[in-house]
């Protein structure tokens, strides 16, 4: 739970004019006028069809606005806020293409009333010269954090015992142009007694996600990307390291891709792996909020020079309006083999489908389907889920239907069902959740959840129950206790797992911060802790 990518941003261009025209000594007179801001938070907690961040009444953000959740400058989903707070407001899902983590970014777009001073600008101080050039600085951002993470029996040798350097930056407007510079990386030193388990003899480790520099001004004739990156196009291929480059013609854009593929276990460059795609897309609408588009594409991926997969790939992302939203994406595999022999006859081997309806302000449906293949390679002869699909997500069906009710209560409830295979049996999760927000202004928020859960390998239910609050807009804790009772498939005994959670983020001077999670597991097996520490400064 960390607070920060979306913390708090600078004053819109009006507002910088009128500081630099009042430290010039010209009086003036206070008037109101409409102001667009853009608010920002980040997730701090996300529940069953609804999400929690880190910006409240303070901030200008009010009950039925709209926010967007963002990661990396890329859309990611959208919701309508159904209570606030001093310091925190949480939202429900209407549109979602992806898993809402903790630490998204979130966004608002509001026209808010503010008073301003209205001046006569002196003649000759270049006042509007130099605003106009403030618009043209870079814009950096970013966090670099100190991190610890831990997991065992604490006195003992721990399981896990990694202390990490995590490197965030983005330089937006590089050199006044639309061009943005990225960066991810995380170096970390592993202090377990297992560090060499995957065949690497140093504790020394980086691993470089992200490095790019990208041009997606969406009012220019082209775009591009180089570095280490992973295309919003063509999400199938996974990152690679090489580059992308498109052309737009109206609502179109015709863009081609290639480079290696990296070692995703090391983060090292490889050239044995590569990987090209072509693809057209087609958008249209207004911003983040109601933009839509369809994306066809044809990929490969060659391992020392042969054809190792080709593909064809269907994406879609369509908004109805501010209560209706379809996301689907799918992936045909145009060849496979067949007892050595490779078989060209289409295969479809990866599908994603979600919906999201909200027929009233009070009432959300979510509804979906997603399909993981694994994909059998013809060259290099690996076997493995493809990097499209959040793994977080269960394979099969799902449905989510969500009731605010009065006094800020949300009560929800969801169910997963997963088809039986050659392989494996049908599994199903079954569970409902409970959340009072903002009880009586005290920004305490309290919630409960009930999961019957009979998956592949286990079977029972599970209880959770948390609450959380923000304190003086700087502190936050939250406290969640978490009780399994299961059995393991094949197996009589019954075995129960509590865990309790606490949570604690410090913001300091808006920049620093500090972020402490710690777990205690009572398990019927082995007892064990975990504990997350981040210290580091948002820019």
């Amino acid at each position: 739970m960390i607070r920060g990518e979306g913390g708090m941003e600078k004053q819109s261009k009006a507002f910088v004019l009128f500081l630099f025209v009042a430290l010039a000594g010209v009086a003036g007179t206070k008037g109101q006028t409409r102001e667009t801001r853009r608010i920002a938070g980040t997730v701090t907690y996300v529940a069953t069809g609804s999400f929690y961040f880190d910006a409240g009444r303070v901030k200008g953000v009010g009950a039925d606005d709209t926010v967007a959740v963002m990661r990396k400058s890329q859309p990611l989903a959208s919701g309508v806020v159904t209570a606030v707070s001093s310091g925190s407001s949480v939202a429900r899902i209407i549109s979602q293409s992806g898993t809402i983590a903790v630490g998204d970014s979130v966004m608002e777009m509001k026209e808010i009333i503010v008073e301003e001073q209205q001046t006569a600008a002196r003649t000759g101080q270049g006042g509007m010269g130099r605003n106009a050039s403030l618009s043209q600085d870079n814009k950096v951002s970013g966090r670099i954090g100190l991190q610890y993470a831990a997991a065992g029996v604490f006195g003992t040798s721990l399981d896990f015992s990694q202390p990490a350097l995590i490197t965030q930056l983005s330089i937006n407007r590089l050199f006044g142009t639309a061009s943005t510079f990225t960066m991810y990386a995380r170096s970390y030193r592993d202090m377990s007694a297992q560090y060499d388990r995957y065949g690497q003899g140093s504790r020394n480790k980086i691993r470089l996600f992200e490095l790019s520099l990208r041009n997606d001004d969406t009012r220019s004739w082209y775009g591009y990307g180089v570095g280490r990156i992973t295309s919003r196009y063509v999400g199938g291929l996974g990152a690679f390291d090489g580059g992308q480059f498109y052309l737009r013609q109206g609502n179109f854009s015709f863009g081609l891709l290639g480079g290696t593929q990296p070692d995703y276990t090391t983060s090292a460059f490889t050239t044995d792996e590569s990987k090209f795609a072509g693809f057209v897309n087609y958008a249209w609408g207004g911003d983040v909020f109601k933009t839509s588009d369809i994306t066809f594409a044809y990929g490969q991926q060659r391992y020392l020079g042969k054809i190792d997969r080709k593909f064809g790939y269907f994406q879609s992302s369509l908004r109805f309006g501010t209560d209706f939203f379809f996301y689907s994406s799918t992936e045909m595999d145009l060849a496979h083999r067949e007892n050595g022999n490779e078989i060209n006859r289409p295969t479809i081997t990866n599908s994603f489908l979600t919906i999201s309806w909200l027929p009233a302000s009070w009432v959300s449906v979510n509804a979906g389907y997603d399909a993981v293949r694994a994909l059998d390679l013809l060259e290099s002869m690996k076997t493995f889920p493809d990097t499209l699909l959040d793994k977080s997500l269960k394979e099969g069906y799902r449905a989510n239907l969500s009731f605010l009710l009065p006094f800020r209560v949300t009560l929800s409830g969801s169910a997963n069902f997963r088809l039986a295979s050659a392989t494996t049996p049908a599994a199903r999760t079954v569970g409902s959740t409970f959340r009072v927000s903002d009880i009586l202004d005290s920004d305490v928020n309290l919630g409960a959840g009930y999961q019957d859960i009979r998956g592949l390998y286990t079977t029972g239910n599970d209880w959770t129950v948390d609450m959380d609050r923000w304190i003086a807009q700087s502190f936050s804790v939250s406290l969640r206790l978490d009780r399994y009772r299961y059995t393991v498939t094949g197996q009589d005994q019954r075995i129960t797992t509590t865990t309790g959670t606490v949570s604690m983020n410090y913001a300091m001077l808006r920049s620093f911060y500090t972020a402490v999670n710690f777990d205690q597991v009572w398990d019927t097996i082995r007892n064990t802790q975990r504990l997350y520490l981040e210290v580091g400064m948002h820019f």
